[in-house]
């Protein structure tokens, strides 16, 4: 008897303890990359298609404008409810099933149908929404002693896919003869070929059971737990932001269009060594606090110089704004694995953060938008990162604390 159940019993056992050595499993961890590879991709994709499919189906910014911020807005409002979905089905079957979603929005949106298109959309974003929450829980759980490593390895995979699909969506445009609905299909069937991928990893399911005296800690009423949330809502506002309107305020004063995307791609580009470095330099400092300064210098030199001195230095201002964002974003999601208690309320940690976070962010641009609008220029505008950044580097000292959080 005891032969027969032991093959039965061994993965979810190693799904509860987690794999301590990262050679050994392998192929988890390049399940998880597959996983980071999807929840950017796919996103930014559009961006760069954006002009061309506005004046093919005569969209209105408007309508144009709600293809890009329905994910962002998707992510603040879904991903709280991402963690009982984890909880009830398991991590890995929750998992694969967003990559079928995947597959399917990104398919809708390649169909070339406005309304269908916003469908697929929303299927997207809410999908997305959940890989958000429920990686760093995975993580977490899976390799509980290389954290800070496999989300380093993770949030670079996760960049390096944004910046291959805004890099290649006009080639392969070009390349269908004008037809933009290829760019859009292809990561249709890179999610399709994941999830074929993540079949296997079903044998690691596991339900979590979550502790009678966890269930009672409520993390909106934890002030530590609230501080990590304005931490990743800061860095969010400055990342979708800078995104948005880097390339214009650089254009408005006198740069090149030409000119200015290619600071934009630098931006971007500058973001993925950032986002693998940055969680490997926080681990190895035992004053967390004076971690998360340094980590802080890129966008201390960034912020003062792109504001003042927009067109004086622009290539240095690019390259820290992105080391800056792309460590950001990379400590942040590893602050979610790590200072949960355990791999369940790191999920509940990573939901309640990413909400607040996910809506800082899709108000940040529209907010920088208006100011301009109303005030005529930048200035004011420009001013607005100040206070962002001051109050990130702020919550990023309290939300470094090496303290769990939902602890007894």
């Amino acid at each position: 008897m005891t032969d027969k159940t032991a093959p039965t019993d061994e993965p979810q056992n190693n799904a509860g303890r987690g794999f301590h050595r990262l050679g050994a499993h392998i192929g988890f961890l390049i399940a998880i990359l597959l996983l980071a590879a999807n929840m950017r991709g796919s996103i930014v994709g559009l961006g760069p298609l954006a002009e061309i499919i506005g004046t093919d189906l005569a969209l209105s910014g408007t309508q144009l404008g709600l293809l890009t911020t329905l994910p962002v807005l998707s992510f603040g409002v879904l991903s709280i409810f991402a963690p009982r979905l984890g909880q009830k089905f398991g991590l890995e079957a929750t998992l694969l099933a967003m990559l079928f979603f995947i597959a399917i929005g990104q398919g809708l949106r390649a169909s070339g149908s406005y309304d269908i298109m916003v469908v697929g959309t929303i299927i997207l974003g809410a999908a997305i929404a959940v890989l958000n929450v429920l990686t760093p829980s995975l993580v977490r759980r899976s390799f509980p002693t290389r954290v800070a490593l496999v989300t380093a390895l993770y949030t670079f995979t996760m960049s390096t896919g944004a910046t291959v699909a805004a890099f290649i969506s006009i080639p392969i445009r070009n390349a269908a003869d004008g037809d933009w609905r290829w760019s859009l299909g292809i990561w249709a069937v890179f999610a399709a070929i994941a999830f074929i991928c993540w079949l296997p990893m079903l044998r690691y399911r596991h339900k979590a059971v979550v502790p009678a005296s966890l269930v009672k800690i409520s993390l909106w009423k934890n002030v530590e737990a609230w501080w990590l949330a304005l931490f990743f809502g800061c860095q969010s506002l400055m990342f979708y932001t800078g995104t948005a309107w880097v390339a214009k305020v650089f254009i408005d004063s006198g740069i090149s269009e030409a000119e200015a995307a290619t600071l934009l791609t630098l931006f971007n580009v500058f973001g993925i060594p950032a986002a693998f470095a940055a969680p490997l330099i926080y681990s190895k400092f035992r004053n967390k606090k004076l971690a998360m300064l340094c980590l802080h210098i890129p966008l201390i030199i960034a912020v003062p110089g792109f504001v003042f001195a927009t067109t004086e230095l622009p290539y240095l201002w690019a390259v820290c704004l992105g080391l800056g964002q792309g460590s950001m974003i990379s400590i942040a999601l590893t602050l979610v694995g790590m200072r949960g208690a355990d791999p369940q309320t790191s999920a509940r940690l990573s939901g309640m953060a990413q909400s607040v976070g996910y809506l800082f962010a899709a108000i940040g641009p529209v907010l920088f938008g208006a100011l301009h609008d109303l005030l005529g220029d930048w200035q004011v505008a420009l001013y607005f990162l100040f206070v962002v950044v001051a109050i990130q580097i702020c919550a990023a000292m309290r939300a470094g604390s090496p303290e769990k959080i939902g602890g007894s």
